[in-house]
Formats: C-alpha cells, sequence, structure tokens
C-alpha cells in the first residue's frame, strides 16, 4: 500500500510517468495484485499520461473487481467520461 501510495504522489510531483514508472516496479513484485485500487491509480495516471483509451479500459478493469455500489459506479463513469471527452485530458477534482 505504501508502494501505490508513493507511486501517486510521485506522479502528481513529477508527472505521471514517473509515477506510472514507480508503480510498474512495485506491481512487479506482486504486492498490489488482484487490488482493483492499484489498478485504478494506473488509469488515472495513464489518463493523465494522455492514453485515455488504455486508461477507461483500466478503469473498467478495476470497476470489474469491485462489488456494485459507489466506487464500482465512480470508476465506470470515470471510464465513460474519458471515452466521451474532448480536448486535452483533465484531473477530477473533488466535489
Amino acid at each position: 500500500m505504501i508502494e501505490l501510495n508513493r507511486a501517486v504522489a510521485h506522479g502528481y510531483a513529477h508527472g505521471p510517468a514517473a509515477g506510472l514508472a514507480l508503480l510498474a516496479r512495485a506491481r512487479a513484485g506482486g504486492a498490489l495484485d488482484g487490488y482493483p485500487l492499484a489498478v485504478a491509480a494506473e488509469a488515472d495516471l495513464t489518463a493523465r499520461h494522455g492514453d485515455r483509451a488504455r486508461a477507461a479500459a483500466l478503469f473498467r478493469q478495476a470497476a470489474a473487481a469491485l462489488r456494485p455500489g459507489a466506487e464500482h459506479r465512480a470508476l465506470l463513469e470515470r471510464a465513460d467520461e474519458l471515452l466521451h471527452a474532448a480536448g486535452p485530458p483533465r484531473t477530477r477534482t473533488p466535489r
């Protein structure tokens, strides 16, 4: 979990590519296997890096690993937003 948080923070501080690199290293060790929030973090960093199609697929993968509920719906909504958005990718702001 610490590696996941570090990768996300690093991605915001130093850019999504840097965060994705740290996340890939953390996932290579197997500690985050099957953890849907690690997939969601990868999706967010991937979207910020500009690959909307891959990010949407990752958000859907993360949602599929969760039971139906608020988190599940939020991940699917994010995937849909990415597929239907125009212009450069945006980061989400809390509501």
